[in-house]
């Protein structure tokens, strides 16, 4: 029973920390600039993806190709956002469609030049660490440790920052913040940029742990936008409780009854909790 628990704890927190990183990078943008990305899964799959290439053909270490890896999706990213979204910014049913359009394109990408099997990321560390006398994966507490660190960098540059402090005004007011000379379009660039690293971090992580595919894209975009909804459109904050939530809701079903059951059993206490608070836990009525 000791050894159940244990486990629980670990490994729901390290699955909780991926797709924390994954639902902060979404309500960001959506805070933001009002964007509803829906190519923020592939961006997560990018992410291992990159990385492995780069292994592969540059032959970079895991830890720097999962840098450039980042770098490499949120210039992606920006890009599309300069390319794509921008002009539509204003029409948000269009921007939905253009970023599914993305998605369903990158995603084709990588099934054309990755093939459809399944793939590892190199692990970072290797080894076993013994806590309470069970024996989990060093590859698990890492992962927590990058993810919990990630997390609170964002919030020490959201909050801290003279860069996070625009950001936080152009998403309370852009046109306020626009007269008072900060440049919109800017800060909409480099919140899309922070927003698609911390996707691609959350896939470099999730492909070290479990096998990445190219049919995650959309599975990643599900899972992000439930936990973003149950934790409130827009809300950092609300995004990671919503992850620890779904995180060891799934945690928990698997390890008790088995993995067919978990991803229903998390969305049925999602849509539970939405029937009693529409807004989400820490949304505001618009």
């Amino acid at each position: 029973m000791i050894e159940l628990l244990i486990r629980i704890l670990i490994y729901g927190a390290t699955v909780s920390g991926i797709w924390a990183l994954v639902a902060s990078g979404f309500t960001l943008i959506f805070g933001v600039s009002r964007i509803l990305n829906f190519a923020h899964g592939a961006f997560f799959i990018l992410g291992a993806y990159f990385g492995l290439a780069l292994i592969h053909s540059v032959g970079l270490d895991p830890y720097l190709s999962t840098i450039v890896g980042m770098i490499m999706v949120g210039l992606l990213a920006v890009a599309a956002y300069r390319g794509m979204m921008a002009p539509i910014r204003e029409h948000e049913v269009m921007i939905i469609i253009v970023t599914l359009a993305l998605a369903l394109i990158l995603e084709q990408f990588i099934l054309l030049t990755f093939g459809e099997h399944g793939v590892s990321f190199p692990s970072m560390i290797r080894g076993v660490v013994c806590i309470g006398g069970v024996p989990i994966p060093s590859i698990r507490l890492f992962t927590l440790v990058v993810a919990v660190v990630a997390l609170i960098l964002l919030g020490v540059f959201i909050n801290r920052t003279r860069l996070g402090k625009e950001i936080t005004a152009a998403s309370q007011d852009a046109e306020a913040a626009m007269l008072v000379g900060l440049n919109i379009g800017k800060l909409f660039m480099i919140t899309m940029f922070v927003s698609a690293i911390l996707a691609a971090l959350g896939g470099s992580l999730f492909a070290q742990i479990y096998a990445a595919n190219p049919f995650l894209t959309l599975k990643a975009l599900v899972f992000a936008f439930a936990i973003v909804i149950l934790g409130g459109l827009g809300s950092v904050r609300g995004s990671v409780i919503a992850a620890f939530i779904v995180g060891y809701t799934l945690t928990i079903v698997i390890s008790l009854y088995g993995a067919r059951w978990s991803e229903f059993v998390a969305m049925i206490i999602i849509i539970a909790i939405l029937i009693f608070r529409p807004t989400g836990l820490f949304g505001v009525k618009e």
